[in-house]
């Protein structure tokens, strides 16, 4: 079975059932979700999680972009770094800009994105049909090998956006 392990940073109960729920239906059985309630918690349980996914709630009233540096230098202390998906409130682009320079993997809006949650997780997260690790050569089926592209590549061209 394929470890899916999700660390996911949020106190807000809402949101954490609709995360359970896309989890659940996008990624399947085998996926997990552990809940810290702040960055300090989430980057002392990411040594012993080993989580493949880390998601941040950017709720206003306790955002601050120097946990978020914390807990972006503490994947780099991983021996297979975890992307860091946030999830805001509302799509800020100067937000966006910013996060996405400091190094976060995805960036989207609680009220205009949550619907594509299960897409997002299904491109960072394996599926137990996949047994080729991205970016490996594998063979096609015709006697040619074929080069796998990153799941977030793939999910990122079929949504019509480019890497």
């Amino acid at each position: 079975m394929l470890d899916s392990t999700i660390l996911t940073i949020t106190s807000d109960a809402q949101l954490l059932t609709i995360l359970r729920e896309q989890l659940h239906d996008h990624v399947g059985p085998g996926s997990r979700m552990i809940v810290a309630p702040t960055v300090d918690e989430a980057c002392s349980l990411l040594q012993t999680t080993h989580a493949r996914l880390v998601v941040l709630h950017w709720a206003r009233q306790r955002a601050s972009y120097d946990q978020l540096d914390r807990l972006l230098w503490t994947t780099t202390l991983m021996s297979k770094r975890a992307p860091i998906l946030v999830i805001a409130e509302r799509y800020r682009t100067d937000q966006a800009t910013m996060l996405f320079r400091m190094g976060v993997s995805e960036y989207i809006s609680r009220t205009h994105h949550l619907d594509h949650l299960g897409r997002v997780f299904a491109a960072f997260l394996p599926h137990p049909t996949e047994s080729a690790a991205p970016g490996l050569v594998e063979s096609n089926g015709a006697g040619r090998s074929t080069k796998l592209e990153p799941m977030a590549t793939r999910a990122r061209m079929a949504s019509g956006h480019s890497a």
